[in-house]
């Protein structure tokens, strides 16, 4: 775990309205359908003004209060224009890094992250843009806003 700055990182892809309690006790969530639905609709292929970059993201923004309130997931890849896509300008943020079985690795990692953040009062989370930066196929960063 390291905190680090991210500034002006820019995301585009596609989005849905979900939250944690949908996602962890319903067999059709959200979030796996968006990422099933960004590869057959070859958003990839749609997206304009892609940067060089090699990653796919998942985005967390638009918290309406908590980790037990709604939120907007965006799985997208990074571009250079800010024209439909979400715009980290200069944030905190706390890094969690893993290895392991996609997408096993991301439940494991974030379950970290929530009993991390209830058990320590070292770092606040803010609510206001998280992401997964998928670095290999076996490897993620998880990015936590921080105040």
């Amino acid at each position: 775990m390291k905190v680090t700055r991210v500034k002006n990182l820019m995301i585009a892809g596609l989005s849905t309205i979900t939250n944690n309690k949908f996602e962890l006790e319903s067999e059709n969530g959200k979030i796996a359908q968006l990422w099933a639905d960004y590869i057959e609709k070859n958003a990839y292929g749609s997206t304009f003004n892609k940067a060089n970059s090699k990653y796919m993201y998942g985005v967390y923004s638009d918290y309406t209060s908590d980790v037990n309130g709604d939120y907007k997931v965006t799985v997208g890849v990074e571009v250079t224009k800010p024209k439909n896509a979400i715009v980290i300008e200069d944030e905190r943020y706390l890094v969690f890094s893993n290895k392991g079985e996609l997408p096993d690795v991301v439940l494991q990692t974030w379950g970290e992250i929530w009993e991390y953040f209830e058990n320590n009062s070292e770092y606040e989370r803010k609510y206001t843009i998280d992401f997964e930066k998928y670095v290999k196929e076996d490897e993620i960063e998880i990015y936590i806003s921080i105040k």
